[in-house]
């Protein structure tokens, strides 16, 4: 029977990790973990050869340690913006402001 009402029903809740997603993730550190010496000789081995690619290899490795981080542009370009002003008008309502935290709190 088709859904056409546009609500799910069942299935995994938005943001719940995939179960093989987890798994292979999981099996990949400990691979990783298990073979941490090994993998040193070889990136050791590519730098002694070639530290362009040494350099190239470890920034792309970075990518899944450290967060990327996104420019932000700033745009000081405009007159109006620089110019604004704020008019503030105060009215007198007849009702006294409080001139101490004792006037407020009852």
């Amino acid at each position: 029977m088709e859904n056409k009402t546009g609500i799910k029903y069942g299935g995994r809740q938005k943001g719940t990790p995939n179960k093989a997603t987890a798994r292979l993730r999981e099996a990949f550190t400990e691979l990783l973990e298990d073979n941490i010496g090994k993998v040193q000789e070889l990136f050791d081995k590519v730098v002694e050869k070639n530290p362009e690619k040494a350099l190239e290899l470890m920034l792309k490795l970075s990518e899944f340690v450290l967060p990327k981080l996104r420019a932000i542009e700033v745009n000081n370009e405009s007159e109006e913006a620089k110019h604004t002003s704020l008019n503030i008008n105060i009215i007198d309502t007849g009702v006294p402001l409080a001139s101490c935290e004792a006037d407020v709190v009852d």
